[in-house]
C-alpha cells in the first residue's frame, strides 16, 4: 500500500505555520508600502519637529568634541543639547552650512560657561584652604616671635649687628615689635599668659621669682610694660641683689613669703593678657573676612588668561551669528553686501 502525497494546500498550510518563517509580502502590500513613503515628509508636530533637530544635534561632529564626558571635569551631555535645541528652535537652520554655524554657535556658549566654571575654580583654589593657610601663616609668625622672645637682647645689640648703619633705636625698635607681634595673635599672648602663670605659681610657694622665669618676663615686657618687667626682674630671692633694686623688706625675707606687690602686679597684667586675647580673636576673624573678600577675583596671572580666551571665543560667537544672519537673508532672497573687511596693519 503506498503512501499518498500531501496536497499543495496542507503544505502551504504547515510552511505558514512553521516558527521562524515569514509570511510573503503581496505585491499588492509593496505597492501601496511604495506610495504611501513618497507621502512622508517628516514629523508635522512640533513636539516631532523638536526630536527630528535632536538626531543633528547628537550627531554632529562639535558636539561629539566640545562635551568632556570623562574624567573629573565630566560635563552633561544633556545640558549641551538643550542648549543647542534651543538655539535650533531661534534660528530654525535650514541646511548643512546654517546647522554647522548654529553648532558653532552653541559650542561657543558652551566655552563660554567653561570660563565661568575656570574662574570659579580659580578663585576657590585659594579660598577653600583659606582657613588652613592662615593658620599655618600665624604659627609661622608665632613661633618666630617666640623664637624671638627666647633669645638674648644682645643679639640686638650694635656689636652683632652686620649693618652699621643701622641706628641702636632702630635695633631696640625691632625688639619692640617684636613683643608687640606677641600681643597680636593668641599664640603669642598664650605664651604670655603661660608665663606669669608660672610667675605667680613660684611667688605663691617660693615667695620669688625664679631667676629662669625672671629673665623671660623682662624680654617678652621690656618694651611693652617696663615698670612691670623691672618689677618681676627684682621679684629673685632675698639675696639676689640687682643694681638700682630697693632694699626688701623684713617680710619679703622671709622664706616662702610671697611679695604682695608682685602677685597683684601679675593678677593685673593677666587680665589685661585676657582682654588682648579677646581683641586677637576678633582681628582675626575680621583679617579672615576682608582676605575672604579680596580673594573673590581669581589672581592677576589666571585673570589674564581667562580674559584673553574669553575675548577669543566673544570673536568666533560673534563672527558665526554674524555669519549665519547672512546665509539665511540670502536663502529668503535679500540682497546680501558683501562684508567689510578692513585691515589695521602698516603697509609694508
Amino acid at each position: 500500500m503506498s503512501l499518498q502525497e500531501p496536497s499543495k494546500d496542507f503544505s502551504t498550510q504547515q510552511s505558514l505555520d512553521s516558527p521562524g518563517r515569514k509570511r510573503p509580502v503581496s505585491e499588492r502590500r509593496v505597492q501601496a508600502n511604495r506610495r504611501n513613503a513618497l507621502r512622508s515628509t517628516g514629523p508635522k508636530t512640533a513636539r516631532g519637529k523638536r526630536t527630528a533637530a535632536r538626531n543633528a544635534i547628537g550627531h554632529g561632529f562639535l558636539a561629539r568634541e566640545v562635551v568632556i564626558t570623562a574624567g573629573d571635569g565630566e560635563e552633561t551631555l544633556e545640558e549641551f543639547h538643550a542648549l543647542a535645541e534651543r538655539l535650533w528652535e531661534y534660528y530654525e537652520p535650514a541646511g548643512v552650512v546654517e546647522e554647522s554655524l548654529v553648532q558653532t554657535i552653541a559650542t561657543c556658549w558652551w566655552r563660554k560657561a567653561r570660563v565661568i566654571r575656570a574662574e570659579n575654580g580659580e578663585i576657590r583654589k585659594r579660598l577653600d584652604t583659606l582657613a588652613v593657610d592662615r593658620a599655618l601663616r600665624n604659627s609661622d609668625k608665632a613661633n618666630l616671635d617666640l623664637a624671638l622672645m627666647e633669645m638674648d637682647l644682645g643679639l640686638y645689640s650694635a656689636e652683632n649687628q652686620a649693618d652699621d648703619k643701622v641706628s641702636s633705636r632702630d635695633r631696640w625698635s625691632a625688639m619692640q615689635g617684636d613683643q608687640s607681634n606677641m600681643r597680636g595673635h593668641r599664640s603669642g599672648l598664650a605664651y604670655l599668659s603661660a608665663l606669669l602663670q608660672t610667675a605667680k605659681s613660684e611667688v605663691a610657694s617660693e615667695g620669688h621669682i625664679s631667676e629662669k622665669i625672671r629673665k623671660k618676663i623682662f624680654l617678652a615686657f621690656c618694651f611693652w610694660d617696663c615698670l612691670f618687667a623691672l618689677t618681676c626682674l627684682y621679684a629673685g630671692p632675698p639675696e639676689t641683689k640687682v643694681e638700682g633694686q630697693p632694699p626688701d623688706s623684713v617680710e619679703d625675707k622671709q622664706p616662702g613669703k610671697r611679695r604682695p606687690d608682685v602677685f597683684a602686679f601679675i593678677d593685673d597684667r593677666l587680665e589685661t593678657i585676657n582682654v588682648f586675647k579677646g581683641y586677637a580673636l576678633e582681628r582675626e576673624k575680621l583679617k579672615g573676612d576682608a582676605e575672604a573678600r579680596s580673594f573673590s577675583l581669581p589672581p592677576a596671572n589666571a585673570t589674564d588668561k581667562l580674559l584673553r580666551y574669553e575675548a577669543h571665543l566673544d570673536r568666533q560667537l560673534y563672527r558665526a551669528m554674524d555669519q549665519l544672519e547672512r546665509v539665511q537673508r540670502q536663502r529668503r532672497g535679500e540682497n546680501v553686501p558683501p562684508p567689510l573687511n578692513i585691515n589695521l596693519g602698516k603697509r609694508s
